[in-house]
């Protein structure tokens, strides 16, 4: 008897997988998205309350967040509350700001840390 190894995977319509839409978490989570074919980056932005506090562009479709960061000139932090969160593929070099669709938008709520 031989057991076939394998990977299962969770289907999902959305390219943005996690944290799932709507989840709770504690501290900073890793967005993480579907790559896209052709895509040399990706513009990340967050918004908190309807105002953008954070855009950023990594090379791979996943982004940590950090507690703190700098954005607009001023420290921002990621306090308890609710966060939206969307992506665009980059094409071609990030100065020709060339996008692709936007591939969607999700959102997570930071609850506080246990004490």
């Amino acid at each position: 008897n031989r057991a076939e190894g394998g990977t299962s995977a969770v289907p999902t319509a959305s390219p943005l997988l996690q944290p799932a839409r709507g989840a709770r978490v504690r501290g900073a989570p890793l967005l993480v998205w579907k790559r896209v074919r052709h895509a040399r980056y990706y513009n990340v932005q967050l918004l908190h309350g309807g105002t953008k506090i954070l855009s950023s562009w990594p090379r791979k479709p996943r982004l940590q967040l950090q507690r703190r960061w700098r954005f607009g000139h001023r420290v921002r932090r990621l306090r308890p509350g609710r966060y939206c969160w969307f992506v665009w593929p980059g094409l071609g070099t990030r100065s020709e700001r060339r996008y692709g669709p936007r591939l969607g938008k999700s959102c997570f709520t930071v609850v506080r840390r246990a004490a």
